[in-house]
């Protein structure tokens, strides 16, 4: 096995920027742009946005001081947005040729924080070498490992791994099972004494009523109101969920619960059941490793070798009943968050986040509110010190260039013309090299 220091040698940027990885991105200007900053619905034209050392110093129209030596990109027709986040991940811990590819996909698509949701140290030691330029990838939030059933069952225990956890320095506390009522109380107050936060799954064995009563922080599939506490979901209880959903949304709202409606993922895996090949031949595949591409075929596909495919129709009444969901939740006032599970069989990272975009406006939101899941509500999320999520002097210069306005039609937001990630420009060709790979 590889060390860690070979890993993040072998992760580094993979085409040529014109300046080593190690040193500040020379002064970028961009000129004659739309921009959409994202706080509010508000279009800004003809603007000059300048960036220096990674951070946007300068926007406005008319007459903009020019740094010396500055690179300048030509906005003009195109229409500039902040950096897409997508806050439910899976990277690989391991082997060091499917995490670089992994990396690329999602800054190829203009997506450039994630937060991986189920963390290991290896994960942790690439967020710092990201962080510290040494590796070429999107910024990255990580949760720890699975706090639940089987690997902690006791109060105490459920206490020793949050504390555990925000020592090692994870950014979130991962729940994806079930632990009793007490554990679960425990859960949510230490994490909130030691100012991490809880996502994940919701209690199913407790239901959603406990998630309501403690107050955790996220959840992280719109999926988790389908199911009893016998972890069920079945055709005669559809009505009842969906005669719920108001009842739902109040409570998280008054909670204060973020939702992640990930119906990007549940939908492929309806797709996958329905017509495996047709999924497998979607183009993105192709920039897979292919070991992943191999993982998700006929011979060893999770969801085509457990689930008959006569359950297709049953799945796909359960994603409308999910979009409706998401449909009423906007209209009361949840925080919504685009996650799309990236790497679960399917979806492949950095265009899974365009799915979800366009799924969550046929789901009946807005481009506006969509696109604002993606930036400024993740922004919000990530919390104090998440200097991105709009575009504004003083932000982060995480930043995509379009070829056409996505307030339009949601599916410009996959017409990338350019990636700003921490400051340095990444043109269209960069991309397609980046997506080609070595």
């Amino acid at each position: 096995m590889r060390s860690h220091v070979a890993l993040v040698a072998f992760l580094v940027c993979p085409f040529a920027t014109g300046v080593s990885q190690d040193s500040a991105p020379p002064p970028l200007v961009i000129g004659n742009v739309t921009v959409l900053p994202m706080d509010r619905a508000r279009v800004l034209e003809r603007q000059t946005v300048v960036i220096e050392r990674g951070v946007i110093t300068r926007l406005g129209a008319g007459r903009v001081p020019i740094p010396a030596g500055a690179h300048t990109i030509d906005g003009s027709g195109k229409f500039l947005i902040p950096g897409l986040v997508d806050v439910h991940v899976h990277l690989a811990s391991n082997p060091e040729d499917e995490q670089r590819t992994l990396l690329r996909l999602f800054v190829a698509n203009g997506v450039t924080t994630v937060v991986n949701l189920r963390g290991t140290p290896q994960i942790l030691e690439l967020r710092s070498a990201v962080a510290s330029g040494r590796v070429f990838g999107p910024t990255i939030y990580t949760a720890g490992p699975f706090v639940n059933e089987p690997f902690v069952t006791t109060p105490d225990e459920v206490e020793q791994a949050v504390v555990a956890q925000k020592r090692a320095g994870y950014d979130f506390v991962k729940l994806h099972g079930n632990l009793s009522r007490e554990a679960y109380a425990r859960l949510n107050a230490v994490a909130r004494r030691e100012g991490i936060r809880v996502i994940g799954h919701a209690p199913r064995n407790l239901g959603v009523e406990a998630m309501f009563e403690e107050r955790q922080y996220a959840v992280a599939h719109g999926e988790e109101f389908l199911y009893d506490r016998n972890n069920n979901s079945t055709d005669s209880s559809l009505p009842h969920v969906e005669a719920r959903i108001p009842e739902f949304a109040r409570s998280m709202v008054r909670a204060g619960i973020w939702l992640t409606p990930n119906l990007t993922a549940y939908q492929m895996i309806a797709r996958q059941i329905q017509d495996l090949d047709a999924v497998l031949a979607r183009p993105e595949m192709r920039y897979l490793p292919r070991t992943v591409q191999r993982g998700w075929g006929p011979t060893t596909n999770p969801y085509t070798n457990r689930i008959d495919r006569s359950r297709y129709p049953a799945m796909m009444a359960r994603y409308h009943l999910l979009e409706k969901l998401v449909r009423e939740f906007q209209a009361s006032g949840v925080r919504m968050l685009v996650g799309t599970d990236a790497m679960n069989t399917g979806v492949v990272p950095g265009f899974s986040a365009h799915d979800e975009l366009a799924d969550l406006v046929a789901a009946g939101l807005t481009p506006f509110q969509a696109l604002r899941a993606a930036t400024a509500n993740a922004a919000d999320f990530l919390g104090p010190g998440a200097q991105q999520g709009v575009v504004a002097v003083g932000q982060h210069a995480d930043l995509v260039l379009l070829d056409a306005n996505p307030l339009e039609n949601i599916a410009n937001s996959r017409r990338i013309a350019g990636v700003v990630l921490r400051g340095r420009w990444l043109s269209r060709s960069d991309i397609e090299r980046m997506l080609e790979g070595p």
